[in-house]
């Protein structure tokens, strides 16, 4: 069985929880789009985990009102997961000051296949102690890389932080400098 995940972006305004995702018309009624989605084919398992991890299960009616609204038919379904985290405990999961998860000294032919998808993952690196062992020879056959493990949470919560980050830029634009103080992630698990 496949599984599908929608995540929305909800922000804490006038005591309530707000939908701020840009919205659309579909078959007569508004719906928003979507902040990030990610579909059974990828590694998103261990970022749901992730969110579930730092934020936790949501019941429907914890929802904001246009979620619920999009999602009614869903209300009593056993088979939909709703999880949700804080933005900004999302963000404190994330190292600061490093843009990718993994880094190390990687052969060159094997970032080239990394970067070209022919392979998924760098397993092997060195320590600088084994780099600096090698003769000028060898050294040239490697370079220091830094990477993101894509069966990993760390990748995806980039794209999704960047993608919060958007939507409430957006929302802003749209509804001026109002205060988002509080602002969390919704990931609906089909």
């Amino acid at each position: 069985m496949s599984t599908s995940y929608f995540i929305y972006t909800e922000a804490f305004i006038d005591d309530k929880w707000v939908c701020i995702n840009p919205t659309f018309e579909k078959e007569g009624k508004r719906c928003p789009a979507m902040t990030y989605e990610s579909g059974s084919r990828t590694y998103f398992g261990q970022t749901a985990n992730k969110i579930e991890e730092i934020g936790g299960a949501l019941r429907f009616d914890d929802l904001s009102v246009e979620l619920q609204t999009s999602y009614e038919r869903c209300r009593d379904s056993e088979f939909v997961r709703i999880l949700s985290a804080e933005v900004d405990a999302m963000r404190g999961c994330m190292p600061s000051g490093q843009a990718h998860e993994r880094h190390g000294i990687v052969l060159k032919d094997s970032v080239f296949a990394y970067e070209s998808g022919n392979v998924e993952e760098l397993y092997e690196s060195i320590t600088p102690g084994e780099y600096a062992k090698l003769d000028d020879v060898g050294k040239q056959l490697y370079q220091y890389y830094e990477w993101d493990d894509p069966m990993g949470w760390f990748v995806y919560f980039k794209e999704i932080l960047e993608h919060v980050q958007w939507q409430i830029y957006d929302w802003q634009s749209v509804y001026g400098d109002e205060a988002i103080n509080k602002c969390r992630v919704v990931a609906l698990v089909f």
